[in-house]
């Protein structure tokens, strides 16, 4: 097998001693030090060919409001992503969600959740689990106050987002919201 890596050595005292071993490195994946290169090289083989294996075979679909969530494992053990929007069929690469699933569909979740929002500020959204509701009601009234700061106060993009930033708990737009 021709994997494009590196065989790297370890030198002993902070790199300016005598080599004590090789460690191999593919893009994120690294073996422990071995004696020899070729040990290290057949130990990160073995490792990339574990990892496709098991990667190739794990495979996360979720629906939510018509957006679809593809996850599936990377060679680095993360789980990436892709969006399928229900508008045009569009996938879009959501990245890295994280280290499992349930990571990877929670930003998604929150990612649909934002995108699909109504405009007003709600103590729930349906698609969110418990522990998400807090965060995604704070990023709804940083959009209000925005909108706020924006349309009634007339402020550049700039003052825009400082003013929202600034006034997290302004009377007059929570009334504006209301």
């Amino acid at each position: 097998m021709n994997i494009p890596a590196t065989i790297e050595p370890i030198k002993h005292g902070h790199g300016r001693g005598p080599i004590t071993g090789y460690v191999g490195r593919f893009r994120d994946l690294y073996t422990s030090t071995h004696k020899t290169k070729d040990e290290a090289r057949a130990a990160l083989a073995l490792l990339i060919e574990a990892r496709a294996d098991w990667d190739s075979t794990k495979i996360h679909v979720v629906t939510v409001r018509g957006h679809v969530g593809i996850f599936a494992y990377d060679l680095a053990g993360y789980v990436n992503s892709r969006h399928i929007w229900p508008e045009d069929g569009r996938i879009s690469d959501g990245g890295s969600g994280g280290r499992t699933f349930a990571e990877a569909e929670a930003c998604f979740r929150m990612h649909v959740a934002q995108h699909t929002w109504d405009g007003t500020i709600t103590d729930h959204c349906d698609i969110l689990t418990d522990d998400k509701q807090g965060e995604f009601r704070s990023w709804c009234e940083w959009q209000v106050r925005a909108r706020y700061a924006a349309t009634v106060l007339h402020l550049d993009s700039n003052d825009t987002h400082r003013w929202a930033c600034e006034n997290p708990n302004s009377a007059m737009v929570q009334a504006a919201a209301a």
